[in-house]
C-alpha cells in the first residue's frame, strides 16, 4: 500500500509539473502575439525605391543625348541636355520677394504643387505623383539637385527607361521633384512615385530651391494627402525626415 501512496504522489507532481509548463507555453505565446500585432500596427512598411533599376546606380547626374527612352510601352525621345545652358534662367521665383524660408508643398489629392517663401506664394502648377507606386507621404527636404539624370524601373508592361530626366530634387531616396517630358497627363497621377512637373515649372522651382549646405539642409518639402494654403497639410501617418 505505502509503494501505491508513493506512486500517486509522484504521478500528481507529474501532472502538477506538465499542466505548469503548458500554463507557461500558452502564456508566453499570448504575449508573442500581442506584441507582434502592437508592433505591426505602429511600425512603418519600408517604401521601395521610386525607380527600381536605378535606386541606387544613378543618384547623380547622367546624360546622353543620343538615347532613346521607354515608358507604359511607347519609345520617347528625350530632351537634349546643354551643360553649358542649364544656368540660363528667364523669370526667377521669389525674385520680388523679400528673403525668408522657402517650402514646398504637394497636395496629391488634387495633385498640385505650392511653393512658398516665407507668408508669400511664389508657385502652383499641376503635377502628376504615385499612380504605379505612391509618393510618400511626409515632411522632407532636398537633399540633392541634378540637372539630368536617367531613371528605370518597373516591370513588364510597366517597365520604364528614361534618360535625360531634367531638373532632379531628390527630397526622400530616390523619390523626387522633376520634369517630364513622355507624358503631358498632369493633374493626375502617373508616376512611379516621383512628384512629375511640366519641364518650365520644374526649371523655375530648380532654380529657385536650394541644396543641403555644410550648415543647413536644402528646402522643405511637405507631401499632403490634402493642402490648403498657406500652410494647411493634412497628413496621414507622414515620414519625417
Amino acid at each position: 500500500m505505502a509503494k501505491k501512496s508513493k506512486n500517486r504522489r509522484v504521478s500528481f507532481k507529474t501532472n502538477k509539473t506538465f499542466r505548469y509548463y503548458l500554463k507557461f507555453y500558452f502564456f508566453a505565446l499570448f504575449i508573442g502575439l500581442a506584441v507582434y500585432t502592437i508592433g505591426g500596427l505602429f511600425s512603418k512598411t519600408p517604401i521601395p525605391c521610386a525607380n527600381s533599376k536605378t535606386c541606387q546606380s544613378d543618384l547623380s547626374v547622367h546624360i546622353d543625348n543620343n538615347a532613346t527612352g521607354t515608358f507604359d510601352g511607347h519609345t520617347v525621345i528625350p530632351p537634349k541636355i546643354d551643360l553649358s545652358e542649364s544656368n540660363d534662367t528667364t523669370d526667377v521665383l521669389g525674385a520680388s520677394t523679400s528673403a525668408g524660408d522657402k517650402h514646398i508643398y504637394v497636395d496629391l489629392s488634387a495633385q498640385r504643387l505650392y511653393a512658398f517663401q516665407r507668408d508669400t506664394q511664389v508657385m502652383e502648377t499641376f503635377i502628376a505623383s504615385g499612380k504605379w507606386d505612391p509618393t510618400p507621404v511626409g515632411n522632407f527636404h532636398v537633399w540633392e539637385k541634378l540637372t539630368a539624370t536617367r531613371m528605370a524601373g518597373g516591370s513588364g508592361a510597366d517597365a520604364y527607361d528614361l534618360p535625360n530626366v531634367p531638373w532632379v530634387m531628390y527630397f526622400y531616396q530616390d523619390f523626387g521633384l522633376h520634369g517630364a517630358y513622355w507624358h503631358n497627363n498632369f493633374g493626375h497621377a502617373m508616376s512611379h512615385g516621383c512628384v512629375n512637373m511640366r519641364i518650365v515649372d520644374a526649371h523655375a522651382l530648380y532654380d529657385w530651391a536650394d541644396g543641403p549646405t555644410a550648415n543647413q539642409p536644402g528646402t522643405a518639402v511637405s507631401v499632403c494627402n490634402s493642402f490648403s494654403p498657406p500652410n494647411n497639410c493634412v497628413q496621414n501617418n507622414p515620414i519625417n525626415d
